[in-house]
C-alpha cells in the first residue's frame, strides 16, 4: 500500500510539474547545486553564446528520449550526492566553545593601540642561543604576521566560494561509489521519469514509434529542456528520501503501538492466571479436607 501510494505521488508530480519550476528551482535550491546543473548543461551543450551564434541541435527521437532519462537520472544522482555531502558536514560542525571562541576574536578591531610599553622580550634562537629583542618591535611584528595571515585567510575564502564542492564531491569519487548513487533508485521513480518522457515526447523513451523520427532544436530550448529534465529528477529523489522517512516512522510508530497492546494483554492475563491459581488452591484445600475426615469415619 505505501508503495502504491508514493507511486501515484511521484506519477502526479511528474504529470503536474511546469517550465516555471525551473524559476522557483533557481531561486530557493542551494547555489551550489545550481551552479552544478548549469555547468553539466554547458559540459553538453558547449558554452558559444547564444546572442552570436546560431548552433542547432539535431538528433532522432529515440536519443532524445535516452538523452531525457539519462538527465534525469544524472538531477537523482545529484540529490544522493548532496544529500551524502550534508551528512559529512553535520559530522564535521565545530563545537559550540569554538564557535563561541570565533565570535569573542570578531569583538576587537584589528591592530593596537601601543601606549607606553617599555622592557624587552626574550626570545631562544635555534643557533645564537636566548636573544633580547625590544617588546615594542615584538608586538609590531606580530601585528605585522597577523595581519598577512587574514590577507591569506580572506584569499582562501573567496577562492572557496568559487569552488563548488558537489562537482569536486562527484569528481573524487571512485566509479563503483558513483553507481550508488543510482543503483538504488526505485521502481516508482523509473516509472515516474518515463511517464515524464511520455508526457514530452507521447511515447515511452523505448518505444519503437521514435525510431527515426527527426528531432530539432537551438542551443537555448535544449538548454531549457535539459535544466527542467535535472530538477525533475533532482525532485524525483526528494520525494523519494521524503516517502522513505516517512515509512520508517509510520513502522517505528506500528511497532511500538503493537508493543504496547502486547503489554496491556500481559497486563490483563496476569490477574486472571493468579485468580486461576487461587481457586485451584482452594479446590486442593477442600479435597484435602474431605479425605481427612473419610479416613477418621473409617477409623472410628
Amino acid at each position: 500500500a505505501a508503495g502504491d501510494d508514493e507511486n501515484s505521488f511521484l506519477l502526479k508530480f511528474v504529470q503536474e510539474v511546469k517550465p516555471q519550476v525551473m524559476e522557483q528551482f533557481t531561486a530557493q535550491a542551494s547555489p551550489e547545486v545550481v551552479e552544478a546543473m548549469k555547468q553539466t548543461i554547458s559540459n553538453m551543450i558547449g558554452t558559444l553564446p547564444a546572442k552570436y551564434f546560431d548552433v542547432t541541435i539535431k538528433t532522432v527521437g529515440e536519443n532524445l528520449a535516452q538523452l531525457m532519462l539519462s538527465v534525469m537520472m544524472t538531477g537523482y544522482m545529484f540529490r544522493n550526492a548532496q544529500y551524502r555531502m550534508d551528512v559529512t558536514k553535520t559530522m564535521a560542525l565545530p563545537s559550540p566553545s569554538d564557535e563561541e571562541e570565533e565570535e569573542d576574536n570578531t569583538d576587537y578591531a584589528e591592530g593596537s593601540q601601543q601606549l607606553n610599553i617599555s622592557g624587552e622580550v626574550l626570545r631562544w634562537h635555534n643557533e645564537k642561543g636566548a636573544e633580547s629583542v625590544d617588546a615594542m618591535e615584538y608586538i609590531e611584528k606580530l601585528e605585522r604576521e597577523l595581519s598577512t595571515l587574514r590577507e591569506q585567510l580572506s584569499m582562501h575564502e573567496k577562492v572557496n566560494e568559487e569552488r563548488n564542492y558537489l562537482l569536486e564531491y562527484l569528481q573524487r569519487l571512485e566509479p563503483s561509489n558513483m553507481k550508488e548513487l543510482t543503483s538504488g533508485v526505485g521502481e516508482e521513480v523509473v516509472d515516474a521519469m518515463n511517464a515524464f518522457i511520455k508526457r514530452l515526447v507521447g511515447t515511452d523513451y523505448d518505444s519503437e514509434e521514435l525510431r527515426g523520427i527527426e528531432s530539432q532544436s537551438n542551443s537555448v530550448e535544449m538548454a531549457r529542456l535539459l535544466y527542467w529534465l535535472l530538477i525533475v529528477g533532482y525532485s524525483l529523489r526528494t520525494i523519494e528520501a521524503r516517502k522513505e522517512v516517512e515509512n520508517v516512522v509510520d513502522e517505528t510508530s506500528q511497532a511500538d503501538q503493537e508493543e504496547e497492546e502486547e503489554e496491556e494483554e500481559r497486563e490483563d492475563e496476569e490477574p486472571l492466571a493468579s485468580a486461576s491459581g487461587e481457586a485451584a488452591g482452594s479446590d486442593d484445600g477442600g479435597d484435602g479436607e474431605g479425605e481427612g475426615e473419610g479416613e477418621g469415619e473409617g477409623e472410628g
